[in-house]
């Protein structure tokens, strides 16, 4: 995330660039949401109605199973990359930002009494960068959380031998 800070920029113009910055990652991650969520109920509703209905090898048996496989996939991939948690940050940093933004310009709350507004806001535009950074970091997947059995068997339930009976 790189914003325009030079030391001729203004603290409003900074503050709406964050706005505009925090929209577009929420827009992006509510349509990714979104679209998600409808895929797999799409493909979950579908599917044992081309189980039940579907005539022949295709319809009946291949197609059903791409269609699980897609909202697994689906499943796996909100599970993992949290759109929806991420559109909800992003939205609440936007709104907050509106809200200074409209302190500053009217100079109301704590921009009342404040005689430097344009630094109060431009403390308070960094303190929410780094807020949101803050919140996202534990949203992004971890590798050791997709790899949940490791071949050292460091990570297996206790008792556990990796080793499955075949019979």
């Amino acid at each position: 995330m790189t914003f325009l800070t030079n030391q001729n920029q203004d603290a409003r113009a900074l503050c709406r660039s964050v706005i505009e910055h925090y929209g577009r990652k929420a827009d992006h991650n509510k349509t990714e949401a979104l679209r998600c969520f409808v895929t797999i109920i799409t493909c979950t509703l579908f599917t044992p109605l081309l189980i039940t209905l579907g005539p022949g090898l295709w319809l009946g048996k291949v197609a059903p199973s791409v269609l699980s496989s897609i909202a697994a996939g689906g499943t796996a991939w909100l599970h993992q990359r949290k759109p929806q948690q991420l559109w909800s940050l992003y939205r609440t940093a936007q709104r907050y930002l509106e809200v200074q933004e409209i302190k500053h310009d009217f100079g109301i709350d704590e921009y009342e009494e404040e005689e430097d507004r344009d630094k109060h806001l431009t403390k308070e535009v960094a303190a929410v960068i780094m807020r949101t950074h803050e919140q996202w970091v534990p949203a992004v997947p971890n590798p050791e959380d997709l790899t949940p059995l490791r071949a050292d068997n460091k990570q297996m339930p206790q008792g556990a031998t990796g080793v499955t009976n075949s019979r």
